[in-house]
């Protein structure tokens, strides 16, 4: 299984900066809390998701992972859980749905996670085509156990200054939520700018060349 050191670190700043809601508080060992990071680059999307069961959701959470009980998380347990956790995540971009791509993940081992301390982290992106400049809207709807969990969803600081979050939108228990942004392409122009800036000083040159070839062919 592969270790996502970009999950630990910036997931780690996302609970460190976003208040949990009272009901996680409250309801932190009996319940399974579900972090959602979202990146937005001008390349694509990137779905960050830290996933913690509580002591006493621990071993249900487990019975859909470790499938045969025997105490070991394999990498094919591991990606099952990843696609099953897949199918209950809903993108869309401007109203369209987006496809995800599983692209990685961290598991601790059963017993760390049955003390309701073990992080489960995940890793999605979207790929897409040319992103028209303007404004956008990202929304992300998590449908992954309901009757178990409770949710976090935020939008990470763009890394890129053609990206700007405009704003985020929430519903009540954060499992879904909108994210506004702008996209503004920097330019690139046909002619590079430094064949623009030396095309006057060329054509000085170029006209006073003809004008001396002119005297000089009037001379004979």
């Amino acid at each position: 299984m592969e270790t996502l050191t970009v999950i630990r670190s910036r997931l780690g700043l996302l609970l460190a900066l976003v208040a949990l809601p009272s009901s996680a508080l409250a309801h932190r060992l009996d319940e399974y809390l579900q972090a959602t990071l979202v990146a937005i680059d001008p390349g694509g999307f990137l779905l960050q998701i830290n996933l913690t069961p509580g002591v006493a959701v621990a071993d249900q959470v487990l019975a859909l992972i470790d499938r045969d009980h025997d105490g070991v998380i394999t990498t094919n347990e591991a990606t099952a859980y990843a696609e099953l956790l897949k199918r209950d995540l809903i993108v869309r971009l401007d109203q369209r749905t987006v496809e995800l791509k599983f692209t990685g993940s961290n598991f601790p081992d059963p017993t760390e996670l049955r003390t309701g301390l073990g992080i489960i982290q995940m890793e999605f992106s979207v790929k897409r085509g040319a992103l028209a400049a303007g404004p956008h809207k990202l929304t992300v709807e998590n449908r992954h156990l309901p009757a178990l969990s409770v949710y976090l969803l935020n939008a990470a600081r763009p890394e890129s200054a053609s990206v700007q979050i405009a704003g985020q939108k929430r519903n009540e228990n954060q499992s879904g939520g909108e994210i506004a942004f702008e996209f503004h392409p920097p330019p690139n122009p046909s002619i590079p700018v430094g064949m623009v800036t030396s095309l006057p000083a060329f054509l000085v040159v170029l006209f006073a060349g003809l004008r001396q070839a002119k005297k000089k062919w009037k001379a004979y």
